[in-house]
């Protein structure tokens, strides 16, 4: 299954002034069966969940690209991947202080597998039809802006899977400094006057061109009057 893809993740306001690394990392590779794409933001509080997010992807997106379909051995190979990070990080140092959260999504022509621990969105459409889409929600804590890690104990039963049909073939992946301006809330929905024309945008432009433009999109000042946050958004077509 051919496909296109395109993300990018900018560092936020409050990072920079406080000169604290980009905590988010994207990652999408080709596989036998479409591509796999995987978000993963850092926790503000974790000393390097900058390093926790970006082991946590590579892990994931390498077993997930090994697998031939989306069906109970992706589902094992991505469990498998979660703990292999999480022994990772642990040999690192204290693994609260690599704490991360997790979305994604390997495609095939069967479908879609969906995962998520913690917050950001993940949204698949129909592009046919853009108002029938699907999406995988934030799951946050108990307490505001709290959620999930891979690096909690209890991760399993944070990590949410999902089976999309195969026409969803447009997925747009973000963390939630991307989410509280690219995404409707109550219900979860697609920004039609946002996502919409980026799809557009990046459908018809080389990948150097729309590298460019997501770039100046999601570093154009007035997103910081909404977030100080980083923010990444993946953008990911079936063809």
């Amino acid at each position: 299954m051919a496909g296109r893809f395109l993300g990018c993740s900018v560092t936020g306001s409050s990072h920079i002034d406080g000169k604290i690394p980009c905590q988010d990392a994207w990652q999408v590779k080709k596989t036998a069966m479409g591509l796999v794409a995987c978000v993963s933001d850092g926790a503000g509080s974790a000393q390097y969940s900058h390093l926790g997010s970006k082991q946590l992807i590579d892990k994931v997106c390498e077993a997930l690209a090994q697998e031939k379909t989306i069906g109970e051995s992706a589902i094992v190979s991505l469990k498998t991947a979660i703990s292999e990070a999480r022994k990772c990080v642990a040999l690192q140092g204290e693994i609260s202080d690599y704490h991360a959260t997790l979305c994604g999504v390997a495609t095939s022509h069967e479908g879609s597998l969906v995962f998520h621990i913690g917050d950001g969105i993940v949204i698949g459409i129909n592009p046919e039809d853009w108002s029938d889409f699907i999406v995988s929600e934030p799951e946050n804590g108990e307490f505001a802006e709290t959620t999930y890690f891979f690096t909690l104990p209890d991760w399993q039963s944070h990590l949410r899977i999902m089976c999309a049909p195969e026409r969803y073939k447009l997925w747009f992946l973000m963390s939630d400094g991307a989410a509280s301006f690219a995404a409707l809330t109550n219900p979860y929905r697609p920004t039609t006057n946002f996502l919409l024309p980026i799809h557009n945008y990046l459908a018809s432009v080389d990948d150097a061109t729309g590298r460019h433009a997501l770039k100046n999109t999601l570093s154009d000042p007035r997103t910081n009057s909404i977030t100080n946050d980083d923010k990444t958004l993946v953008w990911l077509l079936n063809e």
